[in-house]
Parts: structure tokens; sequence; C-alpha cells
């Protein structure tokens, strides 16, 4: 109890002696110039007390704009990967257009080397027998396409139609074991007959004796005899020739010029009757 009335006067004098110097200090300011010297400089030793006290609302405030920023950048990054994927498969796309738009280009060139009618023909599938080389086209009956007929690419002789459907038709390329063209050696004039070997990117000569006029690079061209193939059309560019001692004829490797391993478009051609 003592205690606190001791403390009270203590109190007072302290208050008292504060606002004195308050009153001082506020005279002071208004009469001598040193005063704004002195504010100045207790500025420089409180600036940093200052600045330290506000340090972790500064922290806490850059922290939040830094992780605002980093999410912005992280869906603009997703939003830019999104659309260059969108813009790699309109390219992929353009690409594809492109080379069908080459393809139909130069089978619209290859209708200028035919003197009979055609119609146009798309392959749908690939006959999966390991024993022929054959395809279905989507051209049938319903179209005139018949057996026998005559079915070309943009580089050469592709095939013969070989069975017939309402919807569509059955071809054997030229490279089918099955499957015989009449020919010529575009050079000299020279006939023979080439026969598939069941492989892509083979055919063979028969019967071309061991010492006839043939030589690599020769062009062998459609003859139309048997009138089942349009005369003068491309079938294939020799490769290879081998002669076997005692033997009576030559072995004549040559190789297709029409796609057979990536044309779609096709032309099914019909032969003119003849007069």
């Amino acid at each position: 109890m003592k205690a606190l009335f001791t403390a009270g006067p203590q109190h007072g004098y302290r208050f008292a002696v504060a606002i004195s110097v308050s009153l001082l200090l506020m005279f002071l300011d208004t009469r001598f110039v040193q005063v704004d010297r002195l504010r100045q400089s207790i500025s420089y030793i409180v600036s940093p007390v200052q600045s330290l006290v506000s340090l972790p609302s500064d922290i806490v405030s850059w922290s939040t704009e830094t992780f605002a920023e980093r999410n912005e950048l992280l869906d603009s990054n997703r939003t830019l990967r999104s659309q260059m994927i969108i813009l790699q498969q309109k390219v992929q796309q353009l690409a594809v257009l492109e080379a069908e738009n080459d393809r139909l280009r130069r089978l619209l060139d290859a209708t200028a080397r035919l003197d009979s009618t055609f119609i146009t023909a798309e392959m749908v599938s690939v006959d999966p027998d390991p024993f022929s080389i054959q395809v279905i086209v989507n051209r049938g009956a319903n179209d005139g396409v018949y057996i026998g007929q005559a079915v070309v690419d943009a580089d050469g002789l592709f095939g013969l139609v070989v069975q017939v459907d309402s919807l569509t038709s059955r071809v054997a390329l030229v490279a089918d074991v099955n499957l015989a063209v009449p020919v010529y050696v575009n050079r000299n004039g020279m006939r023979s007959v080439v026969v598939g070997t069941g492989d892509l990117k083979g055919l063979e000569m028969e019967y071309v004796p061991d010492t006839a006029d043939i030589q690599i690079g020769d062009m062998l061209v459609t003859s139309g005899l048997g009138n089942r193939f349009p005369a003068g059309y491309p079938v294939a560019e020799v490769v290879a020739i081998e002669h076997d001692p005692g033997e009576p004829f030559a072995r004549i490797r040559a190789r297709p010029l029409a796609q057979l391993d990536r044309s779609r478009s096709l032309l099914m051609v019909f032969q003119q009757e003849s007069k």
C-alpha cells in the first residue's frame, strides 16, 4: 500500500517533465535552425529502425506479388503450350494435304497420256493373303468396272481388276506372281513379257534371248497386245541383266515404275473397242 502511494507522485513528476521538454522543444524549433539539423540527425538513426519494423510486412507483400506473378506465368505457359500443340497439328495436317495435292496433280498429269476413258478410284484396303499382292478399290460394277480392266497410277501401270462387286473391286498388282504384262523396249521396240515376282519392287522379263539387245535403264512399255492393257503406258525399268553360260535366255530384272507401296489415288482405264 505504501508503494502505491509513493509511485503516484513520481508518475506526476515524469509527466510534468515530459510536457516541459515538449514545450521547450517546440519553442526551440520555432526559434533556432539547429533544431532542424538535430531532427535530421535523429531521423538517420530512427529510419533503419522503421525499416526493420516494416520489413515483415514488406516481405509478406513481396511474396504475395511474386507467387501471384508465378501463377500467372504458369497459366500463360500452359495456354501457350496448348496453342503450340494445336499449331503443330495444323502444320502436320497441311503437310498431309500438300502431299495429297501433289499426288493428285501428278495423277491429273498422267491422264493426258491416256487416249482411253477412265474413272478415278481410291484404295480402301490391302488383301492380307500372303500368296498374292492385291488391293481393294472403291469402284465396282455400279461404276462400270469389269474384270480385266487396267489400273494405273501417276507413274505407271499399277495392276489389273480380277474381281468385281457392286461397290468395290479387287486389283492384282503388276508384282503379283499370277500377272503377266505384254511389253516392248521403248529404245528399240523389242517385244517381251514381264511377270510379277511377289516383290513390290521386282519384275522379271520372260524368255529374252541371251543375245537380245537390252540394256540396264531401258524402259518397258505396255504393247497393247491382247487388248488387256492400254498401249504405250510405262511399266518398269530394267535394273539387272544376268547371262548364264549355256542358257539360251538371259535373266532380266526390272523395277516397277508405279508406286505399288504408296499410291492410293488410281485411274481405272476403259479400253476402246477395236474397230
